[in-house]
């Protein structure tokens, strides 16, 4: 299943209402896992307005989704950004070096 790196951004006058938002996330998902197949694995608070958390999900529809319904406050500044996991190594970051080397080489 793809990986997203979402990013978040707000403003200072924002930040009860994403705080209160993301409290009722975390209590409506307590393990992290949703019922659209989205998995939170990690939340990287910046201290300053912002975050950055790595997700699992079948594809940036399904966190589209998550956030208009749970999370819209934040939603408004916040980019999913699809990664590939290169340490440790996974099959699909395997595969894509390898596929760039292809692409290297053929040209």
């Amino acid at each position: 299943m793809p990986l997203f790196i979402a990013v978040h951004k707000w403003k200072p006058e924002e930040e009860i209402a994403v705080i209160g938002e993301m409290a009722a996330a975390f209590t409506a998902y307590p393990e992290g896992k949703t019922p659209e197949g989205a998995e939170l694995y990690a939340t990287y608070m910046t201290g300053a307005q912002g975050a950055y958390c790595v997700w699992k999900a079948p594809n940036g529809a399904v966190l589209e989704r998550l956030f208009d319904q749970h999370l819209p406050t934040l939603k408004k500044g916040t980019e999913f950004v699809p990664v590939i996991q290169s340490f440790p190594p996974t099959i699909e970051w395997d595969v894509s070096l390898y596929q760039a080397i292809v692409k290297m080489a053929s040209k």
